[in-house]
């Protein structure tokens, strides 16, 4: 096998296995936990994204993966300045919030340690993350895997020992899990600092920091929409509704979105095959394996929803059960979220990058109206329904933006099959929308399950065609 074919593979399986981690210790933490313990560390996590975008303005995970290749031969310099830079940052804005902390309202239910550690999580993935896109542009494929399954292992043995214990030592459970995430991380970054220390002590570099900058603030408004699609839910939930029903939400969101593992991988696999047959003007070859790339998804995301009663159950006790209800419209985010990741690679490929800034604005601004109107009035499943229509939103303004582009660059040729999406999504929805009501009556749930495992074998032969056509192009 290839270096790159091999390192890829070796990403992939320690991204999963971390997930997957997290998947087997879901029903462990459900059992010791209550709802509102359960919520803090989804809390915790919604802050930590939304605050990044200002603390460390993403340099680690946007910046550097251009400037490996744009300073290549100066990588460990590079690498070495933009951690000193971000250091710089999380110091600069730590003093900031702790000068003006009355001012974070919402952050103000953590106590103040806990807010620091905050800034410690956020710097600890910084450095992690500078070091991975290192080894991942460098194909150094064996210390990333390694390190990503001991951090994924070790972050929940730790919780889970703490809240075991947590009561002799007197520590709320809450913050136990947070505790066993941030000391994963900042040990890792220990180490990793260290070692890049070794390598280049160029702390300052005029050059770097100004390319880091550069690139990084005008996103801002970029990121700080993605943050809020992500994230923001969770925390509009935990305000209005209380620990409860933000622990609940929490646990929706944790199942649904496991289905990202599957858009990830898949989406990895797509984009450099639609990136070849567009640099070869093979267009009309682009439309079938995409199109089943979205039924599968669809059918894979309506049989979640169909089994989240079952689902609740394995992974939590009784108190988590209404979570059921939220799972159909998160899970529908998955699908749209794949949609929307089609349509703008088309714009990621052309260099029309202002549309994607703009859709992601106008897709926060959306969530976040939704959810400051009506999750106060109607809860968590508002904030997964608000969640489900910014991302429709999100998807049509990246169909409209890549119409236009493809108008633009290839005389608006068709890449893909749009009425045959159009009319997958609209069954797709109408199907989620209506599951919520079957939840009371088991067999026919089980009946429409079985039918969708009967329709996925009667087009296996489709799906294991486009399967190989993807394996072939990407040996």
């Amino acid at each position: 096998m290839p270096l790159s074919a091999k390192a890829s593979l070796f990403f992939l399986a320690a991204n999963i296995f971390q997930k997957a981690i997290m998947v087997v210790f879901t029903p462990v933490f459900t059992r010791i936990m209550t709802t509102e313990e359960f919520a803090q560390y989804a809390v915790f996590q919604s802050w930590e994204t939304i605050f990044t975008v200002f603390v460390t303005l993403n340099i680690s995970s946007y910046a550097t993966a251009k400037a490996l290749v744009e300073f290549k031969e100066k990588q460990d310099d590079f690498i070495s300045s933009a951690e000193f830079l971000t250091t710089l940052l999380v110091l600069f804005f730590l003093g900031i919030f702790l000068l003006s902390k009355s001012f974070f309202q919402g952050i103000n239910a953590f106590p103040t340690w806990v807010s620091i550690l905050l800034f410690v999580d956020m710097a600890s993935v910084a450095f992690f993350s500078f070091w991975s896109q290192s080894e991942r542009f460098n194909q150094r494929y064996k210390s990333l895997t390694v390190v990503s399954i001991a951090t994924g292992m070790l972050s929940p043995i730790i919780a889970f020992t703490l809240i075991v214990f947590s009561k002799d030592i007197g520590l709320y459970k809450g913050w136990a899990r947070i505790i066993g995430l941030v000391l994963t991380n900042g040990i890792a970054a220990i180490f990793i600092l260290y070692w890049s220390i070794k390598k280049s002590k160029a702390f300052f570099v005029l050059k770097y920091w100004k390319y880091c900058i550069q690139y990084c603030l005008p996103l801002i408004p970029h990121f700080l929409s993605m943050a809020f699609l992500l994230k923001i839910g969770q925390l509009f939930v935990d305000r209005y509704c209380g620990g409860n029903m933000s622990g609940i939400y929490a646990l929706a969101n944790s199942l649904a979105l496991l289905m990202m593992v599957f858009n990830d991988a898949l989406t990895k696999t797509l984009v450099p095959w639609t990136y070849q047959k567009m640099a070869i003007k093979s267009y009309n070859e682009i439309k079938k394996p995409i199109t089943i790339a979205l039924i599968i998804i669809a059918i894979l995301d309506i049989a979640m929803a169909l089994i989240a009663p079952e689902l609740v159950r394995i992974f939590a006790n009784s108190t988590y059960y209404d979570a059921i209800y939220a799972i159909p419209p998160l899970v529908a985010v998955c699908f749209f979220g794949f949609l929307y990741n089609t349509f703008a690679n088309i714009e990621y490929y052309f260099k029309e990058t202002k549309y994607v800034s703009f859709a992601s604005v106008c897709a926060g601004v959306v969530i976040l109206t939704a959810n400051f109107l009506l999750v106060p009035k109607f809860g968590y499943i508002a904030a997964a329904y608000s969640t489900w229509f910014s991302y429709v939103v999100y998807a049509i303004m990246h169909y409209v933006f890549m119409r236009q582009t493809i108008k633009k660059h290839i005389d608006g040729m068709k890449i893909y099959d749009d009425g045959l999406i159009l009319k997958v999504s609209l069954l797709f929805s109408a199907i989620i929308a209506c599951i919520p009501v079957l939840y009371k009556y088991t067999e026919i749930r089980w009946s429409i399950i079985g039918f969708v495992i009967v329709y996925a074998i009667i087009i296996r032969k489709s799906i294991i065609k486009a399967a190989g056509i993807l394996k072939k192009e990407k040996t």
